[in-house]
């Protein structure tokens, strides 16, 4: 069948499918003749099963772990299991401070609930020990205590990695260091059109963006060596074509603006090595991207085009 009739029989739309596709979720069959992808009554069935996952707020790398190794499937569903009962717990943690709040405010209206603060407090203190075992805790965090531009574009840049609960002395230890250096330094430039684009996005696309950026970067994430060899020589590819075309000069002076922006508070030296600390994946990538460089020479000439 095609894909009309695919979207037909599992609910999902053409693009959700495809992005499944890309993700390596499905691999439907290709008519020759043509060239539109052809569904079996299987690709239909697991597009079920994935729709009804990702229904249950599964992310999209556990069901790729699940469709590729079943027997993991017990111990990822039991993960889901933990973050939604954490949610759970924290949802009724924050309706006791609620109930608290709107007590005190229907006592005395001109007060607002402001007599009983520190009652409420301590519900949503409980409230956020539980958040700390979420793992966006710290992804959302970012956009809370740094509202505006700098929130949301940490959020997104770095967010794509944040998805550990925050648990553990050292890592408690290294988001205090990373929120305190946050929190200190000098206003840095971000490049106005970059900063345009992000104001202009809710806090729900900043999660979208960074759930998607965090997607195509798995590859980096700790590859075979055959997963390696191929990521080798696309980025080989890549690199031999960066400076052939035209935008490309635009976004390589976006980007050292900001890195320039960046090198002058000291944030690769201080929120980088926080980062190590908070996150594996993010240890992982930045090794991959290390041994990628080496390997190929890779490096940026002095008008910020890669080359190899």
């Amino acid at each position: 069948m095609k894909i009309k009739e695919a979207v037909r029989l599992t609910g999902l739309t053409r693009k959700a499918i495809y992005y499944y596709e890309q993700a390596g979720l499905l691999a439907p069959a290709t008519d020759s003749s043509n060239q539109y992808r052809i569904y079996t009554s299987d690709d239909i069935e697991r597009l079920r099963y994935i729709r009804t996952l990702r229904r249950l707020g599964m992310p999209i790398r556990d069901i790729q772990t699940m469709l590729q190794h079943p027997e993991q499937a017990v111990s990822l569903l039991r993960k889901q299991l933990k973050r939604i009962e954490a949610a759970a717990s924290e949802l009724e943690l924050c309706r006791s401070a609620l109930s608290v709040l709107i007590e005190a405010a229907e006592q005395a209206p001109e007060d607002g609930g402001r007599s009983r603060i520190r009652e409420a407090d301590l519900w949503a203190d409980a409230a956020e020990q539980e958040r700390k075992r979420r793992d966006d805790y710290m992804r959302r965090k970012l956009m809370e205590l740094f509202p505006g531009t700098m929130g949301k574009f940490m959020a997104l840049h770095f967010g794509a990695f944040l998805h550990e609960p925050l648990a553990g002395e050292d890592k408690e230890s290294a988001w205090k260091r990373l929120v305190d250096y946050v929190d200190g330094i000098e206003p840095f430039d971000i490049p106005p059109a970059l900063a345009a684009q992000i104001d202009r996005m809710s806090e729900a696309e900043i999660e979208e963006a960074a759930a998607a950026y965090r997607e195509s970067l798995q590859r980096f994430i700790s590859p075979t060596e055959p997963e390696y060899e191929s990521l080798k020589e696309e980025m080989r590819r890549q690199a031999e074509q960066f400076g052939k075309l035209p935008f490309n000069r635009e976004q390589v002076a976006l980007t050292r603006q900001l890195k320039d922006s960046l090198d002058r508070v000291g944030f690769y030296d201080v929120f980088v090595e926080q980062m190590r600390i908070l996150s594996a994946d993010y240890r992982n990538y930045l090794e991959t991207l290390g041994r990628l460089q080496r390997d190929l020479n890779l490096r940026y000439d002095d008008y910020g085009m890669l080359t190899i």
